[in-house]
């Protein structure tokens, strides 16, 4: 029945009439990007003056599109008509509410704007009598289920659900930071809360072991910018930090060195923004969460550079930081970084002082040649030739496609089963304990999180990307 998407944004609409057509732009340009991005091509966006609709005959994919755009408060899918005169409109709400009122308890509530020879308390009680004797009652406060009405001249919108979005701004409308991105739990929370903030951001990731950890952060940051990256195209900074980490366990005693390692990534921020157009970098740091984020820390490093740094998540707490990257669904990839940047061997200094800098050695020269050497990519970041991690097993394995409908109709892969990400999550009893499972979506990050599920529940499951699903099937 649903043949149009209602959006409410949350700040845009607190802008002055002066400013508020640069956001209206920039939040158009960002839902116009993500519909397109997931092969949503047939759709028309009107501006309602203050609300927009979206009317599309893919309202469920499109839906769970929108509910990741930065800048989107709320979604409603709802059904869309005209209506001439009030007995009109009553007579089609009427036919529209039938199946959704019948044996259930209901409730109404009606917001208009424009003028009409009507009321919206006299509307309601009509429009509820009309109904009634099709349902089980009505409960205003507990209803089984909620017709929202939103007529605006003379269009109708009837819908039942209104879904959360991010909220925020649309990306864009800040100026460019560059993000420290370490692929743990912590960045990519950080790089989310500020793509909610309107800013442009870029990644900067510096590889202090081999071509596996790199290609194990691509999967995250791919999946971070795909789905909620919209209306910018990142940039991903790529430096070989091997050398400096070398130089640190030389050259500084153990207590010291996560201080120096932090040290060295705001220097080698502070290169890259020499040359760029960045007003500040991005970091997960929250207070206290580890050594090195203590206040005295964290102001102890701050002062070696001269960049800007930014700190989204610094009052958050661990929990609520994993909640977040649950939410976003990088949790359990993230799970898998290890913790290669823990450079010290038995007690760390949490307060260094002034003295302290003189016991730490960072060679400038080392610095400046990692990041005149580094490899700076603009958007999704192409790691090849590393093996995926595929399951062993004797027996036969099902593999289960979890990209969307829309992405499973214009790119379909030969798996056995095809089940959308969204409603996966009411079939996870119909997994065996004696089969096993290989999950696929865009870049293995969705696609772990279920087979995470799966293992806790003693199944056999695994999660990669699409490219690894080929790879490994042509072998077999």
């Amino acid at each position: 029945m649903d043949n149009c998407i209602l959006l409410r944004y949350g700040e845009v609409g607190l802008k002055s009439n002066r400013t508020r057509p640069f956001f209206e732009r920039k939040y158009l340009l960002a839902i116009k990007d993500a519909l397109k991005r997931n092969y949503i091509d047939d759709f028309k966006i009107d501006n309602l003056g203050g609300r927009f609709v979206i009317y599309t005959n893919k309202v469920n994919d499109a839906s769970e599109v929108l509910i990741r755009v930065s800048g989107i408060q709320s979604i409603s899918p709802a059904y869309s008509f005209k209506f001439s005169p009030k007995e009109d409109l009553i007579k089609k709400v009427k036919k529209a509410s039938e199946k959704l009122v019948s044996d259930k308890i209901f409730s109404i509530s009606i917001r208009r704007v424009g003028k009409h020879d009507f009321n919206s308390i006299d509307l309601t009680k009509e429009i509820g009598s009309s109904i009634y004797n099709l349902s089980k009652g009505v409960n205003l406060k507990n209803p089984d289920v909620a017709i929202h009405l939103e007529i605006r001249k003379d269009d109708c919108f009837l819908f039942t659900k209104i879904i959360d979005g991010v909220g925020g701004l649309p990306t864009g409308i800040s100026d460019k930071v560059l993000c420290l991105f370490s692929g743990g739990i912590d960045s990519p929370v950080a790089a989310f809360e500020m793509m909610k903030r309107g800013s442009k951001i870029d990644f900067l990731f510096v590889n202090i072991m081999d071509e596996k950890l790199l290609y194990d952060i691509s999967k995250i940051y791919n999946f971070l910018i795909t789905k909620y990256c919209f209306g910018y195209e990142p940039r991903i900074y790529v430096v070989d930090g091997k050398k400096i980490i070398e130089q640190i366990k030389k050259d500084v005693e153990s207590s010291l060195r996560q201080i120096a390692y932090k040290i060295a990534l705001y220097k080698i921020s502070e290169e890259i923004i020499k040359e760029s157009k960045h007003l500040a970098i991005v970091t997960g740091e929250a207070l206290a969460q580890k050594s090195s984020q203590t206040l005295e820390s964290l102001l102890f490093i701050e002062k070696q550079s001269s960049v800007h740094v930014l700190r989204p998540l610094i009052c958050f707490d661990k929990i609520d930081i994993m909640k977040k990257a649950r939410f976003l669904g990088t949790f359990s990839m993230s799970e898998k970084i290890k913790e290669y940047c823990n450079l010290s061997s038995g007690p760390v200094t949490t307060a260094p002082k002034k003295n302290d800098l003189n016991k730490i050695t960072l060679s400038q020269e080392l610095i400046v040649s990692a990041v005149k050497n580094m490899i700076v990519t603009k958007g999704i970041l192409d790691v090849k030739n590393v093996k995926p991690a595929c399951l062993e097993c004797s027996s036969e394995i099902v593999s289960v496609d979890i990209r969307s409908v829309e992405i499973q109709k214009k790119i379909p892969l030969k798996t056995s089963l095809n089940i959308p990400y969204s409603k996966i999550w009411d079939h996870l009893d119909e997994f065996e304990k004696n089969n096993s499972y290989l999950f696929v979506c865009e870049f293995g990050v969705l696609s772990e999180n279920v087979a995470f599920a799966l293992k806790k529940k003693g199944v056999n499951a695994a999660g990669i990307s699409v490219r690894d699903f080929e790879n490994y099937f042509k072998k077999k």
